[in-house]
């Protein structure tokens, strides 16, 4: 019980830490299309997140390891702080810009390490277990 405590913890802190950094940003672009402005229809958008989010769910659930669990939980703080801002503004609020590569924000950041800590930690178990 205390591990989902923590997680829900952790949760709400990365959206909370996310949203608030883009309140206070003064280089924010309103970014209409997916991760690295990539472009896409708002129905395929909107069906693809759904189905993310609840897969995500699922597997958070069904999960009984603790890495992946918080590796689940660090996708989808970022992937629901995201959702916040295509409601609330109609757009996700980018703002870290490297000059080089797109401007993109604390969620991105967070949706992009969670699944490569994912990917990494579920490689390795898999090659351990044989």
């Amino acid at each position: 019980m205390k591990t989902k405590i923590k997680l829900f913890f952790l949760f709400a802190g990365l959206i909370v830490a996310d949203q608030t950094t883009k309140y206070f940003s003064s280089n924010s672009v309103c970014n209409k299309n997916l991760a690295w402005s990539l472009p896409i229809a708002p129905a395929i958008f909107w069906f693809g997140w759904i189905a993310i989010i609840l897969a995500l769910i699922c597997f958070f659930f069904k999960t009984r390891n603790y890495w992946q669990k918080l590796f689940l939980v660090i996708i989808l703080a970022g992937a629901v702080s995201n959702i916040i801002d295509r409601i609330r503004f109609g757009c996700v609020v980018d703002f870290i810009d490297l000059k080089f590569w797109p401007v993109f924000n604390l969620a991105d950041v967070y949706i992009t390490i969670g699944i490569l800590l994912f990917l990494i930690f579920n490689f390795q178990f898999s090659i351990f277990k044989k």
